[in-house]
């Protein structure tokens, strides 16, 4: 009953959003994304089994298929945080596949809290014991504070900043602000002056914002990577190499979704996003298995960025 009454709400949330401040030809390929998140999103709230998750996402397009498992996270989460057991939500999960799209859904439960009256998933260590990529992908979590908080905020202004620069450390600061970057191209996408005017206005976090927003346009443009680069050619020279590292990551992490995504990637890629996807692939590759593989991640990839474009 909880998950369905939960299903509900967070569905009439996403459906009403509105996005004003969005150019011209965005809202449709805005309201597919959302609508696909939030069908994931609902059948995590209601505690379908993962057959049928796997199955079902696997009906979709694969260009579509990461909000859909990111969304399934999300729902997964609230539905334990409510449960009497509190089972951890990864240990349903029967598949190594879209398993960063889950964590960055299990840290987008916790900025809904942040936003509405609902209990977090916690981050204690005891929790999370059976799931061995815990420690390597925890900081994902804050990544998806950072979008959610800001999404059903409807923007990124100062007051919500401050909260974020009062978080811990610097790594969990870098990854909300990586996951601010990916929503602002969903509350301003195509509207490039906008975009640029926010960047500008936020100097001293411009890295990891551009960084979320490369990321989230080629996430949004992944069938068609022609259309990444001329969207990333819309922003100033000196944000390139931002830009460039979240679309390269965003590349990576869809290829290591499941096998169909990587076929259809490593198809399509040439030339400089070739040299993107594949230093990103050599970073995760490189940054370890434990609790330093996110800040190491991000540090090899703004490496071999400034490499490929010096």
């Amino acid at each position: 009953m909880i998950g369905s009454l939960l299903s509900y709400w967070v569905g009439r949330v996403i459906r009403t959003m509105k996005f004003p401040h969005q150019g011209e030809g965005a809202r449709e390929l805005c309201d597919t994304v959302l609508q696909t998140f939030e069908r994931g999103c609902s059948i995590g709230l209601k505690g379908y089994r993962y057959e049928h998750v796997l199955k079902e996402s696997q009906s979709l397009p694969w260009n579509l298929r990461a909000f859909f498992n990111e969304g399934h996270a999300m729902g997964a989460a609230g539905r334990s945080v409510y449960s009497l057991r509190r089972r951890n939500p990864e240990l349903s999960m029967k598949s190594t596949n879209y398993q960063v799209m889950r964590f960055v859904g299990y840290g987008f439960w916790n900025g809904v809290a942040m936003t509405y009256p609902v209990p977090k998933l916690t981050e204690k260590r005891e929790f999370w014991d059976e799931v061995p990529m815990f420690d390597r992908y925890h900081l994902l979590m804050y990544n998806g504070v950072g979008f959610a908080a800001t999404l059903f905020r409807g923007q990124f202004d100062d007051t919500l900043k401050k909260r974020f620069l009062a978080f811990d450390n610097h790594e969990q600061r870098e990854a909300i602000f990586h996951g601010v970057g990916r929503v602002l191209w969903f509350l301003y996408m195509n509207n490039f002056q906008a975009l640029k005017g926010i960047i500008y206005e936020h100097d001293g976090i411009t890295a990891p914002i551009g960084i979320g927003l490369g990321l989230a346009i080629a996430f949004t443009q992944i069938a068609t990577p022609e259309r990444i680069l001329q969207l990333i050619n819309k922003f100033q020279e000196r944000e390139h190499t931002h830009l460039i590292r979240g679309a390269g990551i965003a590349l990576q992490v869809h290829a290591n979704n499941d096998p169909e995504c990587r076929y259809k990637i490593e198809k399509t890629l040439m030339g400089e996003m070739r040299d993107w996807y594949e230093g990103a692939c050599h970073a995760s590759n490189e940054a370890g298995d434990g609790v330093e593989w996110y800040p190491k991640y991000h540090e090899l990839t703004e490496r071999i960025v400034k490499a490929c474009t010096s």
